[in-house]
């Protein structure tokens, strides 16, 4: 994988792109990680004691079943792939399953060789119902944890699917995106809740309450090459110490990005995120998405399949009203038309999850036919006109100014 290279002191050590030749062994690493008092962690079920509405909420979210028992029956079943299907990817059974993770876009499962939890090098594929490879040869910590019967989950994964994940107990103290995921450790406040004994991401500066969610949904890497994930991170630290983000390289496609900075695959909404005119307005994830629950997609505060989430702001006598008199003057496509929904000409479907475009752009760009043309990159037209050529819709926008 090639990135911009940036060269960052941290403690002891230095960031190391992953497109940087030489990098030191693991064993050699001379990092001096953050410990993690797992003892004042108390678990999401203490939380609800006093904030059941929210836990109710959280519950319901993918971001509580990130990480489930395998279970491949009955009401409670957490079994998403066909283990009845071969495959030549698929070298192991059910009953090798200890743990499986996701099941919107696509399932891995983790098991347990030499008391070590490894990710398994295949995955179901939800959208196309079949078994995929899946082998991490596209993320930059391949070259230096290639076997996957020694690739640790805790040391690739465990960051971002469970809470208070400790570098030198090698142990977390919760599965899932739980409540202290968010808030940081909760002892202190479960035992005299106080307004300021407790991270609250809403009394945050934007960059530190950006940051809490940018820690998981941010391609980037750590110091070293041991780790996947922003090890000792915790909410309200500044990031930047702990995590260096992956940029873009302008006419030039990497794992995350396309030639023209959009997203490439799931899991950099951060990077594109950073690249819009909202974010630099002020906006951050929380203006749009509760990670307390929602009853709309992707947690979304409010529909973004009838364009209610982004009228919020772009709706007539609002903040930032969209160009043209009427909907359809702004999209030039019918007002019940997916033509007319804003996030399908402004987060166009550009990133690869399990298959290619499933994972929406976040850099909120009209993505133009021409780059296209230019670069072979998805753009926001021939998402829906699949039946058309690049250079149809290029001359269809060319009469929108000519009218």
């Amino acid at each position: 994988m090639r990135c911009i290279i940036l060269v960052v002191v941290f403690l002891e050590g230095i960031f190391l792109s992953p497109g940087t030749a030489q990098t030191k062994a693991t064993s050699e690493e001379p990092f001096q990680w953050q410990r993690i008092d797992q003892s004042q962690y108390v678990g999401s079920a203490r939380c609800a004691e006093c904030h059941e509405a929210h836990f109710d909420g959280w519950k319901g979210t993918l971001h509580a079943k990130m990480i489930q028992p395998a279970v491949a029956s009955g009401p409670n079943k957490t079994i998403v792939g066909d283990f009845n299907q071969p495959s030549e990817y698929r070298q192991f059974e059910l009953e090798d399953v200890k743990w499986v993770i996701g099941s919107r876009w696509k399932q891995r499962y983790i098991g347990e060789i030499d008391e070590m939890d490894v990710v398994y090098p295949a995955q179901w594929s939800v959208s196309q119902e079949k078994w995929q490879p899946y082998r991490g040869r596209g993320d930059w910590w391949y070259p230096h944890h290639q076997d996957w019967q020694s690739r640790s989950n805790f040391k690739l994964c465990a960051g971002c699917h469970s809470v208070a994940s400790d570098h030198y107990t090698q142990k977390w103290t919760e599965l899932n995106i739980a409540c202290e995921s968010c808030h940081g450790p909760g002892k202190t406040h479960a035992d005299a809740p106080l307004i300021d004994n407790i991270v609250n991401p809403a009394r945050l500066s934007t960059a530190r309450s950006m940051d809490i969610c940018l820690s998981c949904h941010q391609a980037g890497k750590p110091p070293g090459n041991e780790y996947a994930w922003a090890v000792g991170y915790l909410p309200g630290m500044d990031l930047s110490k702990f995590w260096q983000a992956f940029e873009p390289e302008e006419g030039r496609v990497t794992p995350e990005f396309w030639q023209n900075g959009t997203a490439h695959k799931n899991r950099v909404q951060g990077n594109t995120f950073v690249q819009s005119v909202m974010y630099h307005a002020g906006l951050q994830c929380t203006n749009c998405h509760d990670s307390h629950g929602s009853r709309h997609r992707s947690m979304n505060i409010k529909s973004a399949a009838s364009n209610s989430l982004c009228l919020t702001c772009h709706g007539p006598n609002n903040f930032a009203p969209l160009s043209g008199k009427t909907l359809s003057g702004h999209t030039h496509h019918q007002p019940t038309s997916a033509g007319s929904l804003c996030v399908e000409c402004h987060m166009p479907l550009t990133g690869k999850n399990s298959v290619a475009g499933e994972s929406r752009n976040h850099s909120f760009d009209f993505i133009s036919p021409l780059d296209t043309i230019k670069y072979g990159v998805p753009n926001s037209c021939n998402g829906c006109h699949a039946d058309e050529t690049v250079e149809w819709a290029a001359e269809e926008l060319k009469k929108w100014t000519q009218k």
